[in-house]
C-alpha cells in the first residue's frame, strides 16, 4: 500500500498489506524464528533500509515493547480480511528502532505506523509482522520458546496486496481487492442474512482440508473454526472443532470436481458442502453457530455460512 491508502467497501475497511515493496526474508512457521508462527520477516526494495509501512487499517495501539521495538494493534472496527473473513483484527509489528508508538495511540487506514529496523534479537532491518482475525490479544510463547497469538493467520490470508510490490513472496497466494469483488449471497433477497437459531444455513465457501485427524474422517480447518494449524497438530483443538469429511465433496482450489479423486489429504486438499443445515445455537461474542453434521456437533464463524430460509 501506499502513505494515505484507503479501502472500504460494504462498509468494512479491506486489511491492507502495510508495505510498499515487499521482500519477505522468512515466512510463516519458519526453521530460524517462526516456528510454530505465522508471521513473516518483510525487508523493502533495498536491503538494510529502514523503509516506513502503514497502518493496514484504522487501528489503536494495545500494548508496546520498546526494547525490541514493538508495538501491538487491533482495528476500530471490524475489517475484511483476504480470505474472506469478517473480524477484528489484531497485530504486532517489531524492530522498530524510531518507536512513535504509544499505548492509546490511534491511527486511521494509511497513516504512517513506523520503520523497519533491527531492534531488539533481529538479524539484518525488517519488520516482523504477526496477526490474529480475533479481538483476542493474549500474547504468549509456544512450546518453542516463540511468542504468538491466538487465532492466528498466515499473512497471506489476512491483507490484500493492492499498490504491494512484491519482490519476494515466498510462494504466499496474495490477492488484490479486484481479485475478491463483494458478491450478493445466494438467497439474500429473501432472507436477512441474519443468523438464528433454527435459521437453515448453508457453508459458503471453498475450504482447504488444513490436517487430517489421525484414523478418522475428521478435518481441520483453520478458516472455519479459527483454531491454529499447531493447536489442531498437536491435539489441543476441541471435540468440535473438527469437522466429519461426510458431506463434503473434494475440489480443486477452483471449485471443480472434475479429476478429483475423492482421496482427501492434509494440507493439499480442497472441499466443499452444498447442503442445507439447522443451527442449533449461536455465540455472539465470537459470531459462531453450532451445526449437527451426520449426528456430529460442530462449531463454525457464521461468517462462513449463508440463510436459506
Amino acid at each position: 500500500m501506499y502513505k494515505g491508502q484507503k479501502s472500504v467497501r460494504g462498509g468494512y475497511e479491506d486489511f491492507l498489506c502495510p508495505f510498499t515493496d515487499m521482500y519477505i526474508t522468512q515466512g510463516a512457521n519458519g526453521t530460524v524464528s517462526h516456528r510454530g508462527i505465522l508471521a513473516n520477516d518483510v525487508r523493502g526494495r533495498v536491503s538494510g533500509i529502514r523503509y516506513p509501512y502503514y497502518a493496514p487499517c484504522s487501528s489503536k495501539c494495545l500494548k508496546v515493547y520498546p526494547e525490541s521495538g514493538q508495538s501491538m494493534w487491533q482495528s476500530l472496527e471490524k475489517v475484511r480480511f483476504a480470505n474472506g473473513r469478517i473480524d477484528y483484527a489484531t497485530y504486532m509489528i517489531a524492530h522498530d528502532n524510531d518507536m512513535v508508538s504509544y499505548v492509546g495511540k490511534i491511527v486511521d487506514q494509511g497513516d504512517f505506523l513506523g520503520s523497519m529496523g533491527d531492534k531488539g534479537n533481529a538479524t539484518g532491518v525488517h519488520c516482523h509482522i504477526e496477526i490474529s482475525q480475533s479481538n483476542d490479544s493474549s500474547w504468549y510463547k509456544n512450546q518453542y520458546g516463540n511468542y504468538m497469538f491466538n487465532n492466528e493467520y498466515n499473512p497471506y490470508d489476512c491483507y490484500f496486496v493492492d499498490y504491494t510490490n512484491i519482490i519476494q513472496g515466498l510462494g504466499g497466494d496474495f490477492i488484490t481487492t479486484s481479485e475478491a469483488p463483494l458478491i450478493e449471497l445466494p438467497g439474500s433477497n429473501a432472507v436477512d442474512q441474519i443468523i438464528y437459531v433454527g435459521s437453515k444455513v448453508k457453508f459458503d465457501g471453498i475450504f482447504k482440508v488444513d490436517i487430517i485427524k489421525r484414523g478418522t474422517n475428521l478435518f481441520g480447518n483453520t478458516l472455519l473454526t479459527g483454531v491454529s494449524y499447531s493447536n489442531y497438530y498437536n491435539e489441543k483443538a476441541k471435540d468440535y472443532h473438527w469437522i466429519p469429511l461426510d458431506d463434503f465433496t473434494e475440489v480443486d482450489k477452483y471449485g471443480s470436481s472434475v479429476s478429483q479423486d475423492d482421496i482427501v489429504y492434509g494440507g493439499s486438499s480442497y472441499v466443499i458442502n452444498k447442503n442445507i443445515y439447522e443451527v442449533k445455537e449461536i455465540d455472539i461474542p465470537t459470531n459462531s453457530a453450532k451445526l449437527n453434521l451426520n449426528g456430529r456437533d460442530i462449531w463454525v464463524f457464521s461468517t462462513f455460512l449463508y440463510e436459506v430460509g
